[in-house]
């Protein structure tokens, strides 16, 4: 019996590296690695040392015979990677030389811009090159963690326990945080960069992107929903969005996390059950933005029912690869919107997922109800909508940001977006580095990168002073 990777893999690649077999792929710096949603255990190869099981910090791994009716589909989806990719070379990473920071004896001072995942890979790089480096991170709410404290739906518990990464390199004596300090706000970055020896920015993309101008009571905020669930006291968790119709504007996990939970606590409203709850997704099925892990939590649900809205751009038939296989296999229905009230109170949730659904507009009518156009002039109706179409960076001044939301960068080093010259010692990660895209793990090698590209521009600096004095 092998061990199998769970849908929840973070794709940190502990496992990888204590793998005595090397049968964890694809590896960090192999093809595929970017793109894949999770890692995979070679079943042919894998001994059952339990290595990656004690090394995964999203406790993402377990052994096949451990596993429950509805992770079996795991099993699976690890053995096909391997049949599909059997003739690929998979050489266990080589080992690549890094920079020091500094010398024991230099006094190397670096700020860190925020506390979530992103900042604590790039805390964990920083302290592992360097023994005399001071780093302080600054923090604009009273806890860390960002989006992983805040942000992950209560299901993905083994996401959420990540959060135990940060003891270490945050409780390190060369760390101090700084909390309840926004910077750009109670202090600014130039005087960050004059303090400091160098700045990362580590502030990720925790803003949602807004979708209309219309706002009120009926108009909700996916990320919103999640941050008060997560941190509110029982008694004052998030109101569920109105029924008997609800559309979420956007179908990326984010958006299915928060479709799973209006799923489970559809009925605590004040205006009545949703039954029936539009999923808009802009892309075609066959680029969709969640993952299939997300697909079948959604498909896992008790008393719902998912189905795709046949005058969207429905999966074709032939479709190709797992995820549209599962989803051309899914009835197709007309979204009914709120002219359809179940006879039947108790009856399952209808969730309609409609691919090719680019919006342009969310307004209030005259009615008070909610209408939902896309670029393509099609009107959902609904008595409540749900904001979920992705995050982008806050400004902050002294920094450029781009279109996408995105600090112009050449491999981490912050660049001018006028003259495209970089800005010294100024430096970005995570995020707001690569855009809102990729998992916790995925800010390890991020943060890497970041600091082996400081670690370059200091000691071309000591270079430059050894060469002047």
């Amino acid at each position: 019996m092998a061990h199998v990777i769970l849908g929840h893999c973070c794709k940190d690649a502990s496992c990888v590296r204590v793998c005595p077999q090397n049968c964890i792929h694809p590896a960090p710096g192999e093809e595929g690695f970017a793109s894949a949603e999770t890692l995979y255990i070679d079943p042919n190869s894998c001994i059952d040392c339990t290595a990656c099981v004690e090394a995964c910090p999203a406790s993402a791994i377990k052994p096949e015979y451990a596993l429950t009716p509805t992770e079996h589909s795991y099993a699976a989806r690890n053995r096909e990677f391997f049949e599909q990719a059997r003739t690929a070379p998979r050489s266990r990473p080589r080992a690549v030389f890094e920079l020091p920071l500094a010398s024991p004896s230099d006094r190397l001072g670096v700020a860190v811009v925020g506390s979530g995942p992103a900042a604590m890979y790039t805390v964990r790089e920083l302290l592992r090159r360097s023994t005399s480096i001071s780093v302080t991170v600054y923090e604009q709410y009273d806890t860390i963690g960002g989006l992983l404290h805040r942000g992950v739906s209560l299901d993905h518990v083994g996401v959420r326990e990540m959060i135990r990464l940060f003891d270490v390199p945050f409780r390190d004596d060369r760390v101090t945080i700084v909390h309840d300090t926004e910077v750009g706000v109670d202090i600014s970055i130039d005087e960050l960069r004059t303090r400091f020896d160098a700045v990362i920015l580590a502030c990720g993309a925790s803003q949602p992107r807004r979708v209309g101008t219309t706002v009120g009571r009926d108009i909700h905020q996916a990320i919103d929903i999640l941050v008060a669930e997560n941190s509110g006291p029982p008694d004052a968790r998030p109101s569920v969005p109105a029924g008997p119709a609800c559309v979420v504007i956007g179908a990326g996990n984010v958006a299915f996390d928060v479709v799973r939970w209006i799923a489970k606590n559809r009925r605590r409203t004040v205006g009545g059950p949703v039954e029936e709850l539009v999923v808009l997704s802009r892309s075609a099925a066959e680029d969709a933005s969640f993952t299939p892990s997300a697909l079948h939590e959604l498909l896992d649900l008790e008393d719902t029912e998912v189905l795709i809205d046949r005058a969207g751009r429905a999966p074709r038939g032939d479709a190709d690869g797992a995820l549209l296989r599962v989803l051309a296999d899914l009835p197709s229905t007309d979204v009914q919107g709120m002219h359809a009230r179940s006879a039947d109170r108790a009856g399952r949730l209808r969730i309609v997922l409609s691919f090719g659904q680019e919006v342009a507009e969310l307004e209030r009518t005259d009615l008070g109800a909610l209408a939902v156009t896309t670029t393509a002039g099609r009107v959902f109706h609904a008595n409540s909508a749900i904001c979920a179409t992705g995050f982008t960076t806050k400004r902050i001044d002294g920094v450029p940001l781009d279109d996408r939301g995105v600090v112009p960068n050449s491999g981490g080093q912050v660049i001018c977006d006028e003259t495209g010259e970089p800005l010294e010692g100024l430096y970005v990660v995570g995020w707001a580095k690569r855009g809102a895209s990729g998992g916790v793990g995925d800010n390890r090698s991020c943060a890497a990168e970041t600091v082996e590209l400081l670690a370059t521009d200091l000691r071309s600096r000591r270079l430059a002073r050894s060469s002047r004095s």
